[in-house]
């Protein structure tokens, strides 16, 4: 496979997913992307269609707004190529041919709904920016709507699995208290360790945690017991641990999410999720034997810009190719 001649140096990635609708503008050097705009709205799609069973009318001209905005903002800034990408709640309306159809009459670009597989390997593809891991490797992306793991190891293909739930989901399902009680939580993590039995069989010596739950669970504890400023967007040395997780569920259990919002600059809504997130990160930890998980800030919207800078617009075709790393070598070299 070679790579493909650029159209610009900027690239951007447009993801319409459970909780929120989030842009991500790049530049583009050998095929490696450094952020430039990275921005989020939150809509709440997921618990609209879990609700539905579509997206209703309203929701769908507020979803293609911020799309349309989000659009208008990439080419200001001179990305070409701008993707649109969707997840959960797209893989699951009834009216998503539709929904698609709308979005590219509007803004004259396809809608791309992800496989759980594909969710899968572009966020492997962002969290290693092309490059394969030396050693056995997971990347867990927990979502409002649903749990994507991937794991690589060295000459081996990947294996992806998926759970039909993410931490709004899980919310939705076990509390209803604001704080949660210590039965909710205690439920709401039994339930995470009875989902991720069911998670395939790997051994990876390392893991890696992206998407809101694992970098605002750090946030979280950082800003409430004043260690870190949380403005601070990068957690270069944030990690997660036992102990955080275990500090984290006495947080959220302490005080109502308008107080935590006070404290710690947080969004109301990912306070709430907090509990669940904590307990699918939990359990995966357990499930793979992982006494912690770096924590990214690269994601799928990352991974699409790596794979069209190796593959062009045939990036879906070549996919697999390209997040099993072997099948490519080192990726378009």
């Amino acid at each position: 496979m070679t790579t493909p001649t650029p159209r610009s140096p900027i690239a951007a990635a447009i993801d319409l997913g459970s909780n929120s609708v989030h842009l991500l503008v790049a530049s583009v050097t050998d095929g490696k992307p450094t952020v430039l705009r990275d921005e989020s709205e939150l809509l709440g799609l997921g618990a609209v269609v879990d609700l539905e069973g579509t997206i209703p009318e309203t929701e769908r001209r507020e979803a293609i707004d911020a799309i349309s905005t989000y659009v208008a903002l990439a080419a200001a800034d001179g990305a070409d190529p701008i993707t649109l990408l969707a997840t959960e709640p797209l893989r699951r309306a009834a009216n998503r041919s539709r929904f698609c159809a709308e979005v590219e009459e509007a803004v004259g670009r396809p809608l791309h709904v992800l496989s759980h597989e594909e969710e899968a390997l572009l966020t492997l593809l962002g969290v290693t920016g092309g490059e394969a891991p030396a050693n056995a490797t997971l990347v867990v992306d927990i979502g409002g709507g649903s749990t994507e793991v991937v794991i690589y190891a060295p000459d081996e293909d990947p294996v992806v699995g998926a759970l039909p739930v993410g931490s709004a989901r899980l919310t939705g399902a076990f509390i209803e208290d604001d704080p949660p009680t210590a039965d909710e939580l205690a439920a709401i993590r039994g339930e995470a360790r009875r989902l991720t039995a069911g998670l395939p069989v790997g051994h990876p010596v390392h893991g890696v945690v992206v998407g809101g739950s694992g970098r605002n669970l750090v946030r979280l504890v950082e800003a409430y017991d004043g260690t870190r400023d949380p403005a601070i967007d990068t957690l270069a040395d944030g990690a997660i641990d036992a102990r955080l997780i275990e500090r984290a569920f006495a947080i959220v259990a302490a005080d109502p999410a308008s107080e935590l919002l006070a404290r710690t600059g947080l969004r109301e809504r990912r306070i709430r999720q907090m509990a669940a997130g904590a307990a699918l990160i939990e359990a995966v930890m357990l499930e793979y034997h992982l006494e912690r998980l770096a924590v990214s800030d690269a994601s799928l919207r990352e991974g699409v810009i790596v794979a069209i800078a190796l593959a062009g617009d045939a990036w879906r075709e070549h996919l697999e190719a390209l997040g099993g790393f072997r099948s490519t070598g080192p990726l378009a070299r």
